[in-house]
């Protein structure tokens, strides 16, 4: 499992790629430009053991995307994943990986206790 620093390193990458990117990318390419500049871990490149062909890379930057997403820093609009203004402000901001993700986790949090069960959804990120 990635520690909340190296989830905030994937973090930051993922927007570094989208700095200047105001129509955005697809999420795979956003995820291959950050595996390349990022470079994985024997761990993170590996196969989740019941799912082969499912690499643990990709669900765990997905997974760290959801507060972000939630914190308004990240549009994700089908497939194309987008640095909105405040996500640009967040990233100047926090420039230091761990904090960076403690504040993604925090508005996460926020946004949960602030919205109904009935307007929350369980399907996987994108």
């Amino acid at each position: 499992m990635a520690t909340r620093k190296r989830q905030g390193e994937m973090l930051r990458t993922v927007f570094e790629i989208l700095l200047g990117q105001p129509e955005g990318l697809p999420g795979r390419e956003v995820l291959s430009k950050a595996e390349d500049r990022l470079g994985l871990t024997e761990f993170e490149a590996s196969d989740y053991p019941n799912r082969p062909g499912v690499r643990r890379w990709e669900k765990t930057v997905r997974f760290a995307t959801i507060g972000p997403v939630k914190a308004g820093w990240l549009v994700k609009d089908r497939g194309r994943w987008i640095l909105t203004p405040e996500g640009q402000a967040a990233y100047e901001r926090f420039t230091d990986p761990e904090q960076l993700m403690a504040e993604a986790d925090r508005l996460y949090r926020q946004w949960r206790r602030d919205t109904p069960l009935d307007e929350t959804t369980t399907a996987e990120p994108s």
